[in-house]
């Protein structure tokens, strides 16, 4: 079915526009879904899609056609329209309406990343990106980091969000968590850590990552079982959260060789 929207004023758009926050995303169950790579991510993981938004030109005609092979709404709207709806910089060929799905309970086999009060959606998204790339199990975010189903955080994980869905959790619910599982809980630290590249990494550990700052949280640096560092050979005093999860993540896989 393809409906066509004129006015910024329709329904559809104020939907739409709601999504960009959280407590619209939590009313509504839906999150927004922009650009052709996490459409078509999403379409070859089988989530469930409520709608596609794609422009009434030519650019848009192979999304018509494939939602109508998928039997998925559609709605056409001028370019214009598309560009309002969107939260990217750069107006997207498509944007979908995707349902909030409730995730399975994360299993800790092999490496589970912890973000711990990552608050940037960017650097959410990038290391959802490198987590599901180095073939990590799960991904958990604690209650104070960034949404993971906002649309910058699922733009930035390039599709990733849909191979490997986040859950979220209280502090003290995962630590429990994962005690009682008895997985090691590695946390990464600026300083005074073990070196990552000759740390004997565990092949079921969950590696935290915390706030760039305020690093991770008290109590999961209570409870940690090893701490480790990326050590810094020239004159930067740190690295962005997601390069340096970049390489703790890669320094673990290549511990499991």
């Amino acid at each position: 079915m393809i409906s066509s929207i004129t006015s910024r004023q329709h329904p559809l758009c104020k939907l739409v526009r709601s999504l960009h926050n959280s407590k619209g995303r939590k009313k509504e169950k839906l999150f927004v879904v922009e650009g052709g790579n996490g459409v078509s991510a999403a379409l070859g993981a089988r989530w469930m899609l409520q709608r596609l938004i794609v422009s009434d030109d030519e650019i848009g005609a192979e999304w018509r056609t494939l939602a109508a092979r998928q039997n998925i709404e559609v709605a056409t709207v001028s370019p214009e329209i598309l560009e309002y709806l969107s939260d990217a910089q750069t107006a997207p060929d498509v944007i979908a309406l995707a349902k909030l799905q409730t995730t399975s309970s994360t299993r800790y086999d092999g490496l589970t990343l912890i973000l711990d009060g990552i608050g940037d959606p960017g650097n959410v998204g990038t290391l959802i990106r490198t987590a599901d790339a180095v073939g990590a199990n799960g991904i958990v975010l604690t209650e104070n980091s960034a949404d993971a189903w906002s649309p910058k955080v699922v733009r930035a994980s390039a599709g990733s969000v849909f191979h490997l869905p986040p859950t979220e959790s209280e502090i003290a619910e995962l630590l429990a968590k994962l005690q009682d599982e008895n997985v090691p809980i590695i946390a990464a630290v600026a300083h005074d850590g073990e070196d990552c590249f000759h740390f004997s990494w565990p092949t079921k550990c969950a590696l935290v990552l915390g706030h760039e700052t305020r690093g991770v949280s008290a109590e999961i640096e209570a409870a940690a079982t090893a701490r480790v560092t990326i050590p810094m050979f020239g004159r930067a005093e740190s690295l962005n959260v997601a390069n340096a999860g970049a390489i703790l993540m890669y320094a673990w896989r290549q511990g499991q060789n």
